[in-house]
């Protein structure tokens, strides 16, 4: 009890100060990806809106834009024309639309017929979100042609940034 006493409360509320902006601050700095520019991409294997299996390791030998994206997102929403518009003039880079969140195949197909998107929209998948640690969207990836991310964007892009990742 007399040590209790002999405490100062300033320095308590110091302290407790300092540890919450250590964390706040570490949090800040802590990466938001699990993947980062460097590293091999995680491979998966998903099912696109068209019916076909996509698995990323089968894309060896041609660049791969992969697309994080969801039907409710804004922001994805709005990059796709620019996203399809750079799929159709640089046929050798694979665009793959890998959606993000609780949406269906149909719903998934509905959303690619609505926006007119020009590339395979691949289903949900709770695994492939955790392994590349996308948690806000849209995030927007350069994979080279031996399975290596050379380009990470979080947030939009367009079709001019897309085209200099690529030279």
């Amino acid at each position: 009890s007399e040590v209790l006493n002999k405490i100062n409360p300033k320095w308590v509320a110091l302290i407790a100060g300092l540890t919450v902006l250590f964390l706040i601050i570490r949090a800040l700095l802590a990466p938001s990806l699990a993947v980062e520019t460097g590293m091999a991409a995680p491979d998966f294997t998903l099912e696109g809106t068209d019916g076909k299996t996509y698995t990323l390791n089968k894309f060896r030998d041609v660049p791969v834009v992969l697309s994080f994206w969801a039907p409710d997102c804004e922001e994805c929403v709005a990059e796709l024309s620019a996203k399809s518009a750079f799929a159709r003039s640089h046929p050798e880079v694979q665009v793959l639309a890998v959606s993000i969140g609780d949406f269906t195949l149909e719903q998934l197909a509905d959303a690619e017929y609505e926006h007119d998107i020009r590339f395979p929209v691949l289903e949900t998948s709770a695994q492939v979100q955790q392994r590349y640690g996308i948690h806000d969207l849209p995030v927007t990836m350069l994979v080279d042609d031996q399975g290596v991310i050379r380009q990470i964007q979080e947030g939009e892009i367009g079709k001019p940034r897309l085209t200099v990742w690529i030279r």
